[in-house]
């Protein structure tokens, strides 16, 4: 029997419909931009380092770290983000010189990666070994070298003076077990510690 044609006209046109979403979802889901932009910010944790606190407010202080989380999931989004744009990056809170050290996101087993921006406000002699993430801190063979084109910006194992303006990254593994996914977690440098909860594996 044949259906009536308002029937079919509506199957068609809900058809179409689903269709159309599916492809939006899919086409959103697969755009790398809108995947790092969703990631990051739970991936991200910022650390004053010898700083006067008022409040919310660190003043004077003689370093600052960001540190960027790369998991899998923010791994490998960066990672096609950075074929399809050539490290352009979604916006200035992702800065390119992160992604040359995300790339290592799995080089490790059973380690996750952390890509750390240093800036100095003023002078600082600042020493890897006094970066703790979970109570871990990085030893020489968990630091990441030669992922920088810029040998003045990448920092390495060990202590170094840097001049006031210092602007680098350091890239270093942590051994999963002090990086659960969901748990709470301190990370900082020296006694300047942050509270920072990692990403669960749904986010």
């Amino acid at each position: 029997m044949k259906r009536p044609f308002f029937l079919s006209a509506l199957s068609a046109l809900m058809l179409t419909i689903c269709v159309a979403a599916i492809t939006d979802t899919r086409g959103e889901a697969a755009s790398p931009e809108k995947d790092v932009a969703r990631l990051y910010p739970a991936r991200m944790s910022v650390c004053w380092h010898d700083a006067d606190r008022i409040d919310e407010l660190a003043l004077n202080a003689r370093g600052k770290l960001t540190f960027f989380y790369i998991d899998a999931k923010l791994g490998s989004a960066l990672q096609r983000l950075r074929e399809d744009q050539s490290e352009s990056g979604p916006s200035s809170a992702i800065p390119k010189s992160v992604f040359a050290y995300a790339s290592k996101y799995n080089a490790k087993k059973r380690h996750v990666l952390f890509v750390a921006r240093v800036q100095a406000p003023k002078l600082w002699t600042f020493d890897s070994g006094k970066i703790s993430a979970g109570g871990y801190s990085p030893k020489e063979s968990d630091i990441i070298t030669g992922a920088s084109s810029n040998p003045y910006t990448e920092l390495r194992s060990g202590a170094r003076e840097l001049d006031r303006g210092y602007d680098g990254f350091i890239g270093f593994f942590v051994p999963a077990e002090h990086v659960k996914p969901g748990s709470e977690i301190k990370i900082g440098y020296d006694t300047d510690m942050t509270d920072w909860k990692v990403p669960s594996k749904n986010e």
